[in-house]
């Protein structure tokens, strides 16, 4: 070291002096030495000053105290819309899954907890909060969670691109991860790769998925699965499903019941929705829309195989073209299924899911026509079951959740019974008569989900956008099991 070599050249010069100076000197210089070695190590270390609550803002420090009452600073500030403060309460609500369940109950009969500023230029990633926070709120019971349903009987078929297959998974794995069911996706040519990792991915969520690629437009390849269907059939197949990438069934279980109660297979049959914009009629006729779900059994199936050439050559809308076809050539008329929603609504859906229906067997346009986050919203399932997803709970006074997509203050919804309203655009087609109208007074959307699969927990987060005088206004509502 510097100070030792140091040390050694002051002995040599220094060679004649008495042996106690010669000491004193050697003592002084080893004390600076270790002082300097010891500053060193603590500024390699970074900032030796510790704010008292490191332990809750340090994001290395969260796994020692998952366990613990906190606000998540990180999480609020992405629906936050820039703004430096939002004012923020938390419902936390058990779940205690029973084999003696009934019904769900209408009523928390809960109020929202007060509402608190929340700082968020910070640096903070959470702000610890007191264990009454985190209180149960209140607790609700709901079905065992039961086994994935077996929907090896169904094949469905989407005619799509391999980016919008990719971009799509998430939500197929809500309803077809683990269950058997097949889906065939028709793509365009090209993109190994893509293809590669897709399948891989479909793999793990539990999707038995196969990816077919054809130079055909879109239309034709729409049509065309009719035929791919038809040879992906095995001796368990019952029914062929045809699909859009947007289409979303809520609930797995409730589709199969559904088909096995109301349907029987073994004669032709076509299943399917009518198109919600009623001016949009008198050009299409009454037929199934392709983007609830068209059900097919498969001796329908088999008798369009003979005529598919023919079929073929209508080049209407893929399915115009396949009513067209089951119209002309066979003796199945269409079946509405009241369960099924082609959902042809443009801007804001509120109306239809705030509505207190039963949840649907299928939605569609959810990601395009309008905005619904269907996988986010479908989370919760894994606390409360499917029957509770878009099942509107009463809290208190004028405020309602409906689970997964809002909570909102509405007088009128006592008003029964009440006509849904109509949040959505008038309708582009000649015909077309009603004005939107609504009811809510305050509809707080859901922003996104935290599954925080270790606790058994889900978080929901709704928010109310701010204003120029207000800040945005966010509820968390905590359901665990």
């Amino acid at each position: 070291m510097p100070q030792f070599r140091q040390l050694f050249h002051t002995l040599q010069h220094h060679k004649l002096a008495s042996s106690w100076r010669l000491l004193v000197l050697a003592a002084a210089l080893v004390l600076g030495s270790l002082i300097v070695f010891t500053y060193s190590s603590i500024s390699a270390g970074g900032n030796s000053r510790v704010p008292p609550n490191a332990l809750a803002t340090s994001p290395s420090n969260h796994g020692s105290d998952s366990n613990a009452c906190f606000t998540d600073l990180d999480l609020l500030r992405l629906h936050a819309e820039n703004s430096s403060t939002v004012e923020y309460a938390r419902l936390n609500i058990a779940v205690s899954r029973t084999e003696n369940f009934t019904a769900f109950t209408d009523s928390f009969d809960v109020a929202i907890p007060s509402y608190r500023t929340v700082q968020l230029d910070t640096g903070a990633s959470r702000e610890i909060q007191s264990e009454k926070d985190c209180t149960t709120s209140v607790t609700i019971e709901a079905p065992v969670a039961p086994s994935p349903p077996d929907a090896s009987h169904m094949i469905f078929g989407v005619a799509t691109s391999l980016e919008k297959l990719e971009a799509s998974l998430d939500a197929i794995a809500h309803w077809a991860g683990n269950t058997n069911a097949r889906i065939i996706a028709v793509a365009e040519q090209g993109g190994s790769s893509t293809r590669a990792r897709i399948q891989d991915r479909a793999a793990t969520l539990g999707i038995r998925l196969t990816i077919t690629q054809t130079e055909d437009e879109q239309l034709d390849r729409y049509f065309s699965l009719i035929h791919v269907l038809y040879q992906h059939r095995d001796d368990s197949t019952q029914w062929a499903v045809l699909i859009d990438d947007d289409t979303f069934f809520p609930s797995m279980t409730n589709l199969v019941s559904r088909l096995a109660s109301a349907y029987d297979p073994s004669i032709p049959q076509y299943i399917g929705a009518m198109t919600e914009d009623l001016a949009r009629i008198s050009g299409t006729g009454y037929m199934a829309y392709g983007g609830a779900g068209i059900f097919l059994s498969l001796p329908l199936l088999s008798d369009l195989q003979h005529v598919f050439e023919t079929c073929h050559a209508f080049k209407e809308r893929g399915d115009r073209m396949l009513a067209s076809c089951i119209y002309a050539h066979t003796n199945a008329k269409f079946i509405w299924e009241r369960g099924l929603y082609q959902l042809d609504l443009r801007g804001d859906a509120s109306g239809f899911f705030e509505s207190g229906r039963p949840l649907p067997l299928s939605v569609h346009h959810w990601s395009s026509w309008f905005q619904a986050d269907m996988v986010a919203l479908g989370k919760v399932a894994a606390i409360c079951g499917d029957e509770c997803l878009l099942r509107r709970f009463h809290l208190s006074k004028d405020w309602f959740m409906v689970n997964g997509y809002s909570v909102i203050q509405d007088a009128t919804l006592w008003n029964d019974p009440r006509p849904m309203e109509q949040t959505w655009e008038k309708s582009k087609y000649k015909g077309s008569v009603s004005d939107p109208f609504a009811y809510s007074l305050v509809s707080m959307k859901l922003r996104g989900v935290v599954v925080d699969e270790g606790l058994n927990r889900v978080r929901q987060v709704y928010v109310l956008n701010g204003t120029d005088e207000t800040p945005p206004r966010v509820l968390e509502v905590a359901w665990s099991h």
